[in-house]
């Protein structure tokens, strides 16, 4: 069975990472960069402080850098250093049929993405927190583009990826119910 499942992860690694051209290379190759996000995250930060008190939004802020250290911590420590599967970049049988971004490959090992859990976990944190749709929509479109940018690199299967977002996002939810102060 797991057999069958990493061949079906390969495959679809292989067509994603496929569906690449000259005008996405260095879209997809700065979108997995964290500067790039920063604007983005200081949109996010500054909404935060116009829309809550000094207190509140200082609080706010403090978990939410909490909330994506402990998915950075927890995606290399309780996945990654445990499960040791190697990045596709890295699979020697696959190597000839990925589509590399000026040769980048990352490291090692790639089960789960922490580019994923990083930012679904920040998405996660500011959709509850700032409850606002437009925002929690641009927050998980760029959640998803940097996501999808590391299957395009050839650094992360579907699998590392889809684990990696669902690991930020419930680091989130459990950040954000474990918190008895009242947001709105």
């Amino acid at each position: 069975m797991i057999e069958w499942l990493e061949h079906i992860d390969q495959q679809l690694f292989l067509f994603l990472n496929g569906l690449h051209s000259p005008f996405f290379d260095p879209i997809m190759y700065y979108a997995s960069k964290f500067y790039i996000s920063l604007p983005l995250y200081a949109y996010i930060i500054i909404t935060l402080y116009r829309t809550k008190s000094i207190k509140q939004a200082t609080l706010i802020f403090t978990l939410m850098i909490l909330c994506v250290a402990l998915a950075d911590i927890i995606s290399v420590a309780w996945f990654k250093e445990v499960f040791l599967r190697y990045r596709p970049s890295h699979n020697l049988e696959l190597q000839p049929y990925i589509h590399f971004v000026k040769h980048y490959k990352g490291g090692t090992y790639g089960f789960v993405s922490s580019h994923a859990a990083n930012t679904f976990a920040f998405a996660t944190f500011a959709a509850f927190i700032l409850k606002n749709k437009t925002i929690t929509t641009i927050l998980f479109v760029w959640a998803g583009i940097v996501t999808y940018s590391r299957i395009y690199l050839g650094v992360h299967y579907p699998a590392d990826v889809t684990c990696g977002a669902l690991v930020g996002a419930f680091i989130s939810i459990i950040m954000v119910l474990g918190c008895f102060f009242k947001t709105s």
